[in-house]
């Protein structure tokens, strides 16, 4: 027989016996429908990954020191790394050590850093309503500031205000200011100097963020020229760090450029002193590692499933041969061979396969679409779906080949004489 007759032969066989058709696919099914979803969820995971580090930057690394690092240095420093790298550096004094207020009011629940124009760079989520700090504002020191207004979801509740003695004006934190007031062009205080906002960085929601964990910003943040964050603290505080982030743009040249700011920081500031180097690709290799692991567990599930289908596509192929003994011995008697005789049985097995596959993706599709948090994890790669077509039939095969080629070992003159 040729195969189109051999598919509708199977497709007829099929619809003639429902129930049995359905207990055979409904196994290949759910073990269809878990590695679907799995490879799913595989699939968007290393999108995400992937669109972490085309943010994040390639060949990036980060370091810090205690000393102070002036413009200067951060021009000499820039000489020194390849051509087209991104460096930048952040002081950082932490939030309990400032006392900003809008009108009078103190605000709380932030952090204030001081930045270059290069600190955008990388890892800009970010929707920027205004401007950002420039070139000019951090070779003036000038007081400007930078915003950051987070969306309104609960990422964490407000412990500051739980513990204390209550105060009747207490400070508001800043990403209620930000939703209550415009504070674009308007001035804040920080200590005793007046700033102008000159943009507000707002902060996509944890759904729509594209960066990984480590990237995100937990606490809100007011952003100032580098310049003049030194220029505003006091000469008696010493404890901050400067942070400092390379993005050399390519993976191949991330250790010669760390090798390099380390024997830079050294000349500067003496052999004790010892930057710590963190590989921004060490921290994805750790993402991917986690990602892995915790899909492995529902692979193995599938696999269980699928074996599980195809035993049972086995024993229904066995139950159909015996039932059938007496139609191969006539079909052998008219002439088919055995090779007739085992494809019409494989290609049968192999029809409830794809239905079940067809069957599994539809009911991994329904569990995705109740799992996934937001429409942009609803990516689907061409590959998951060829994949999951191919083990459904692949399954279906191996496992009917032992009794479609015990069907087509019959004799003619044994079939006949069968019943």
């Amino acid at each position: 027989m040729k195969f189109p007759d051999l598919v509708l032969t199977g497709w007829a066989e099929i619809r003639a016996h429902k129930m049995r058709s359905f207990l055979s696919f409904f196994a290949i099914a759910i073990g269809i429908a878990t590695f679907f979803y799995t490879l799913s969820v595989l699939s968007q995971r290393r999108q995400y990954i992937q669109t972490a580090i085309d943010i994040s930057g390639k060949g990036r690394f980060s370091t810090s020191t205690e000393h102070p690092l002036t413009l200067q240095q951060y021009a000499d420093l820039q000489r020194l790394l390849p051509l087209g790298t991104s460096l930048s550096f952040v002081a950082d004094w932490g939030y309990w050590r400032i006392a900003p207020s809008y009108k009078g009011r103190k605000i709380s629940e932030l952090n204030l850093a001081g930045i270059l124009p290069s600190w955008k760079d990388v890892d800009f989520a970010y929707r920027l309503e205004g401007r950002f700090v420039n070139w000019q504002d951090v070779e003036n020191k000038r007081r400007v500031a930078v915003v950051m207004s987070r969306p309104r979801e609960k990422l964490f509740s407000s412990v500051w205000s739980t513990y204390g003695p209550k105060e009747e004006n207490p400070p508001i934190p800043l990403d209620q200011l930000t939703y209550r007031n415009n504070l674009l062009n308007q001035q804040i205080q920080i200590n005793t100097e007046t700033f102008t906002v000159v943009g507000i960085l707002h902060i996509p929601s944890l759904k729509e963020d594209p960066r990984l964990d480590n990237c995100r910003n937990f606490v809100s943040e007011i952003l100032i020229p580098y310049t003049t964050w030194y220029d505003i603290q006091s000469t008696s505080n010493d404890y901050f760090t400067t942070d400092i982030r390379v993005v050399t743009g390519r993976e191949s040249t991330a250790q010669s450029a760390a090798a390099q700011t380390i024997s830079y920081l050294r000349a500067q500031f003496g052999t004790e002193e010892k930057p710590e180097i963190k590989f921004f690709n060490e921290t994805v290799k750790i993402y991917k590692i986690a990602a892995y692991a915790s899909l492995k567990k529902m692979l193995l599930l599938g696999l269980i499933a699928m074996i599980a289908g195809g035993i049972g596509i086995m024993n229904v192929t066995m139950a159909v041969i015996y039932s059938r003994t007496k139609e191969i011995g006539i079909r052998r008697a008219l002439g088919a061979t055995r090779w007739d005789i085992l494809f019409q049985f494989l290609i049968e097995a192999m029809l409830l396969g794809l239905c079940g596959s067809a069957a599994g993706m539809l009911l991994g599709y329904v569990v995705l679409l109740h799992t996934a948090e937001s429409s942009a994890q609803m990516t689907f790669s061409w590959w998951v779906i060829v994949l999951s077509i191919l083990i459904g039939l692949l399954t279906s095969f191996l496992f009917a080949l032992y009794p479609a080629w015990q069907a087509a070992k019959l004799k003619p003159v044994d079939a006949l004489k069968y019943e």
